[in-house]
């Protein structure tokens, strides 16, 4: 019983450079992709104290608004 590897023909010789250039290039990629996780990670973690914090402002101004109506009539 043959090889499948051994019966294989090759194609063409492989290029250590160009594996290098390629391997080079994928990792750049996943660094730029890492940087671009992490920088959404910040934001959503820095969103939700900000969106408490609107939230709270807005409460209080439509408070506010209410005051003022309910003043001008009584």
């Amino acid at each position: 019983m043959e090889s499948i590897i051994a019966t294989a023909p090759i194609d063409q010789p492989i290029d250590l450079r160009e594996q290098l250039t390629r391997i080079d290039k994928m990792q750049a990629e996943l660094q730029k992709l890492n940087a671009d996780t992490l920088k959404v990670l910040q934001d959503t973690t820095l969103a939700k104290p900000q969106l408490l914090f609107q939230g709270a402002l807005a409460m209080a101004a439509m408070i506010g608004a209410v005051a003022a109506i309910a003043k001008m009539f009584f």
